[in-house]
């Protein structure tokens, strides 16, 4: 009988957690028209009239009015244009023939202007509204720096709770015609996701609202640049000596969480929400003080308590945040799991029984891998990564998912990238890529041979055959600890 009550009990919040997001999309679909089509008119009427004029003083607090309705009920509000169709907070624009003038004016606006985003916060001025329109319909862009240009003049005007987002041509530059091209996209949109996930925890920090379009649009570039080749990025996680290791540590997570998630098959949509989850999923941590956070050594059992608190404080953040959709519930879930274990002896405390979800046992992966080999909470001196690998399988059905944990070991190799190895031809290589087809014969970078460090690193591929033997021209006989030599792991694998 209780658990009957259970499931109905489950069964009623699912049903009420749709309808509300079905009646949200609607609301939001409705008055971005209306949004849209008010924009509109207000920009085609400033061209006409000056401010003073009767007819642009109403239509301008027809405007106001309609923007403050709005963020009455949503923490901000976006207006997004992208691939031909108009979006607010995420929820696409669809107009009927009445209303194709006014959203293809606003569209080719955005495009003449090379921005693709509007966000306007809460507490917007009337006269901030005004200064945008009347610049959007009188400015000249400037044929070299066209969003430059308009940006410079947006502040010059003191418009502070309005901001523009150019559009995603400084996530897609870069010839990726050769695998150097695409080293160099790829190493670009790494930092440029590092600096997203900065922005982020520095807003949570503070309770300043998350731009959660930035952080998506990231994520989305991330995905696809993992899908086309996951090589590249897959490479980056494996540097550690970066200034702001929680940053770093975010976004590699992020990485290797979606690329486990491709690995097993997951729609680009379930990656979206699974890569948002994984950059999410320490956000609890900047309600802590930095000094716990930063501690050299192992912490007491006072400071322990405290950071066994962020998985809540992470939801909490979350929460906070007007406007929840699939997104912000899913990171929710992914806070509040990733510590608990396979077998639940983690934190936060439980005392009742759980399936913990796919994605949150993705992440806690990811998250210990990366803490183990970068030497962070649970492990503070670094560990080589086929070393934590070794000690994760010691703790797989306990806690770790042991079919995710294969799937990981298959997909970074027996020697993931950033291994020190020993060959059987004397040499001294550093992995910079795994070989899925033959986990133990990676692409090695050569650092030293038996008369000492070299001066030109050249790569080998430890599949290839020699073609008289018909055997392995090298092969690994051991990983060595890089920590006495202090080799810049970095340098050899990127």
């Amino acid at each position: 009988m209780v658990s009957s009550d259970v499931t109905q009990t489950k069964s009623s919040r699912t049903l009420k957690e749709k309808g509300s997001s079905k009646a949200s999309q609607l609301y939001l679909s409705q008055q971005g028209r209306n949004l849209a089509y008010q924009l509109y008119v207000s920009i085609k009427i400033a061209q006409l009239y000056d401010r003073a004029n009767l007819t642009y003083v109403k239509q301008s607090e027809n405007f106001f009015d309609l923007i403050k309705s709005l963020l009455e009920k949503e923490e901000k509000i976006i207006l997004n244009s992208k691939e031909g169709y108009l979006f607010l907070n995420e929820t696409r624009l669809k107009f009927s023939f009445e209303g194709y003038v006014s959203s293809k004016f606003i569209m080719e606006t955005f495009r003449r202007f090379q921005f693709e985003s509007l966000i306007i916060d809460p507490p917007v001025t009337k006269e901030e509204l005004d200064d945008l329109i009347f610049l959007l319909a009188h400015a000249q862009p400037d044929s070299e720096d066209v969003f430059g240009s308009l940006e410079r003049k947006v502040s010059e005007l003191d418009i502070r709770h309005i901001k523009l987002e150019k559009f995603a041509t400084e996530w897609e530059s870069g010839d990726e015609s050769s695998p150097e091209n695409r080293k160099k996209v790829a190493k670009k949109r790494f930092f440029k996701t590092i600096s997203v996930a900065q922005e982020m925890v520095e807003s949570a920090k503070t309770g300043r609202s998350i731009n959660t379009v930035r952080c998506k649009r990231a994520i989305q570039f991330l995905i696809d640049q993992l899908i086309h080749d996951d090589t590249n990025l897959m490479s980056l996680t494996a540097i550690k000596n970066f200034d702001e290791y929680t940053f770093a540590h975010s976004v590699n997570v992020c990485i290797l969480s979606v690329a486990l998630g491709a690995r097993l098959g997951l729609s680009k949509r379930k990656l979206s929400e699974l890569g948002y989850a994984a950059l999410f999923h320490d956000v609890g941590k900047v309600k802590l003080p930095l000094e716990i956070l930063n501690k050299p050594s192992e912490l007491n059992e006072e400071e322990w308590e405290k950071v066994q608190k962020h998985p809540v404080l992470g939801v909490k953040i979350l929460l906070s945040k007007r406007g929840l959709d699939r997104f912000s519930l899913r990171a929710m879930v992914v806070s509040f799991e990733h510590h608990l274990r396979m077998d639940l002896s983690g934190y936060p405390h439980l005392s009742f029984k759980k399936d913990l979800n796919l994605c949150s046992r993705i992440v806690a992966i990811a998250d210990v891998y990366d803490s183990m080999t970068s030497g962070r909470v649970y492990a503070k001196t670094p560990l080589t990564p086929d070393e934590a690998l070794r000690k994760m399988m010691d703790q797989a059905g306990t806690s770790f998912d042991p079919i995710l944990l294969k799937v990981l070991i298959n997909m970074l190799g027996i020697y993931p990238v950033g291994c020190v190895v020993l060959l059987n031809s004397g040499e001294v290589g550093v992995v910079a890529k795994s070989n899925p087809d033959q986990l133990s014969r990676p692409e090695v970078a050569i650092i030293a041979n038996k008369k000492g460090k070299k001066d030109k690193v050249n790569m080998v591929d430890l599949a290839e055959i020699h073609e008289k033997t018909g055997e392995y021209k090298r092969a690994i006989l051991k990983t060595i600890d890089p920590r006495p030599y202090k080799l810049d792991i970095a340098r050899y694998i990127y």
